[in-house]
């Protein structure tokens, strides 16, 4: 099966765009605009996500060969990669299994490194399982409204009632989830998953990278610097500032900026 997609401009290089966990195709849609003049892009849905198969697989292993085949039916053979979160993990996973077909890498405020750590009390991987938990055991049968809906999930806080409300919709007049909740839920520790450092001892990355670290985000950490340096032998780091995690929405010039500053040098 070949992953959903949206591409949008005609202008030269062909762009691939990665989203995170809950993300969508929509979800780097107002970047991918302000790059339309430069490239073909190409905003992907993930399994699980969007518009995509649904499966109860979920690994880096399996979405790597989903993005090969799209890669393949498109005839693409030489692209530039985008990934943020767990796209830019993918993206990660993709360019050490199959090099030859990229031409640069961005990734977007994740490090190679396994966030499991949730074991230990990290936030990042506690609000992953917080959130799917919460998403496990909400009835959408018993909301009629998005208002309604929202107000059972205000008491979660502003993020985790965005992310939700835009992964619910409208069929038959019920609430349905446009992710596959349970499969998410399933393989959050998969989700988690980072680069094996021993895996790379002897033969590096050397795709040149440009890692994005939003300012006021710890998903990557100083320490992060030294695996990136180990597995990446020829990589970037530049800070988005005024970003969270999120950073192409909290600050999409300054992203867009450095994205066509590395993919033009």
């Amino acid at each position: 099966m070949i992953l959903h997609s949206k591409i949008i401009g005609n202008a030269g290089r062909d762009i691939i765009i990665l989203h995170g966990l809950y993300g969508s195709s929509d979800s780097w849609l107002r970047v991918a605009k302000l790059l339309l003049d430069n490239f073909t892009i190409h905003l992907l849905d993930l399994r699980n996500h969007g518009e995509s198969f649904k499966n109860d697989v979920h690994t880096y292993q399996a979405m790597v060969e989903d993005v090969k085949s799209y890669l393949d039916d498109k005839k693409i053979s030489d692209v530039d990669l985008i990934g943020h979160s767990m796209g830019g993990k993918l993206a990660m996973f993709f360019v050490a299994k199959y090099p030859k077909y990229i031409r640069k890498l961005v990734i977007a405020d994740i490090s190679p490194r396994s966030y499991k750590a949730l074991l230990q009390n990290d936030p990042n991987g506690n609000f992953h399982l917080n959130l799917l938990s919460i998403m496990k055991n909400l009835d959408l049968a018993a909301y009629n409204s998005y208002r309604s809906l929202s107000k059972e999930l205000r008491e979660h806080g502003v993020t985790i009632e965005n992310v939700i409300l835009k992964n619910v919709e409208k069929n038959n007049r019920q609430f349905v989830w446009k992710l596959n909740v349970s499969a998410l839920f399933n393989n959050i520790n998969n989700i988690l998953e980072g680069l094996n450092p021993d895996d790379f001892i002897d033969g590096k990355i050397t795709t040149e990278t440009l890692f994005l670290k939003a300012s006021n985000s710890n998903y990557i950490t100083s320490s992060d610097k030294k695996i990136i340096d180990f597995i990446f032998v020829n990589a970037h780091i530049k800070e988005i500032t005024n970003a969270g995690h999120w950073l192409h929405y909290d600050n999409p010039n300054d992203t867009v900026n450095e994205i066509l500053a590395f993919l033009n040098e």
